[in-house]
């Protein structure tokens, strides 16, 4: 009887291999962590970005919307816009540079800020817009 007690124990899992089994696991999660940090970063700058986006769009939606735009070249900035972005815009003519055609605004967009890694990142946008 003893000797079918002992030979029944053989078909299971010991305690050891549970172990050595959920320490494969940890190490398998633990190799996972930095990919959760980096796509929060990779969130966070994605919203900075759609935010940069919104803030040249808005102003080059504006300054389309004037018929005209003077004097030439015109220029300006804003600061702490949303938060920490600042927009520099500037327009120009064929009077102001020579490479762009008669009759066509060219406007350009750039908006800077600092991310969470204190990096400085900044997006560049072109526009033209015909005289009327």
């Amino acid at each position: 009887m003893i000797k079918r007690f002992l030979q029944s124990k053989n078909g299971g899992i010991t305690i050891l291999e549970v172990m050595v089994s959920m320490v494969i696991l940890a190490f398998g999660i633990l190799a996972l962590a930095p990919l959760i940090v980096i796509s929060m970063y990779g969130n966070s700058y994605s919203n900075e970005l759609t935010v940069a986006n919104a803030i040249a769009q808005e102003q080059i939606e504006q300054l389309k919307s004037l018929d005209e735009i003077s004097p030439l070249p015109w220029h300006s900035i804003n600061t702490n816009l949303y938060g920490g972005f600042t927009r520099e815009t500037w327009v120009n003519d064929s009077a102001t540079d020579s490479l762009i055609p008669p009759g066509v605004y060219k406007i350009k967009v750039e908006v800077s800020w600092v991310d969470q890694k204190n990096l400085n990142r900044q997006v560049s946008y072109y526009s033209y817009k015909m005289k009327r």
